[in-house]
């Protein structure tokens, strides 16, 4: 009995050591930075072209598929939501495409975010919905592709930084 016992200990030992050595990453880690100890292989896209076609004519003609380009898909759609500015009288800051970099129920937590963006040259600020979350405006504009751009220029720019920036989105506030 002690034996059996013995067997299913190591076997289970064998079977949950070997799954559990490899370190988790986040969903933002694993989509945007390699792991220089992965091995990564390229490989040659396919192209398909029809057969030739035996013809009374000299030439012959191959048809080459265009490749198939896939756009990236934003790592957070953009929201409407009802806000307004905190610790400000200016609701002049906040226009009509914002940039969120941060999404906080603790105002602190908020606040360190925004005083990092800050830090890093942005005129951010901090603006709070209905249901009591802060978030943190990077920038203001009035234009969708002012506004797109930037929020794509962060999310390049900090794509390391999991849980913030690297998922920047767009807030269109409500009236």
């Amino acid at each position: 009995m002690k034996k059996i016992i013995l067997m299913a200990v190591a076997v289970f030992t064998m079977l949950c050591g070997a799954s559990s050595c490899k370190s988790q990453k986040t969903l933002s880690e694993a989509t945007t930075v390699a792991d220089p100890a992965d091995e990564v292989t390229e490989i040659a896209p396919i192209q398909y072209t029809k057969p030739a076609q035996t013809t009374t004519s000299a030439a012959v003609v191959q048809n080459t598929p265009a490749p198939v380009v896939v756009q990236q898909q934003p790592a957070v759609k953009d929201r409407t939501e009802k806000v307004y500015v905190v610790e400000s009288t200016d609701n002049n800051k906040l226009k009509g495409f914002n940039v969120i970099v941060g999404s906080f129920g603790s105002k602190t937590n908020a606040e360190n975010q925004k005083n990092k963006m800050i830090g890093r040259g942005y005129k951010a600020f901090l603006v709070r919905n209905e249901s009591g979350m802060y978030r943190v405006v990077a920038a203001s504009f009035d234009t969708r592709e002012a506004a797109t751009s930037i929020r794509d220029m962060i999310r390049t720019t900090y794509a390391t930084e999991s849980g913030t920036c690297a998922e920047a989105w767009l807030l269109i506030p409500q009236k």
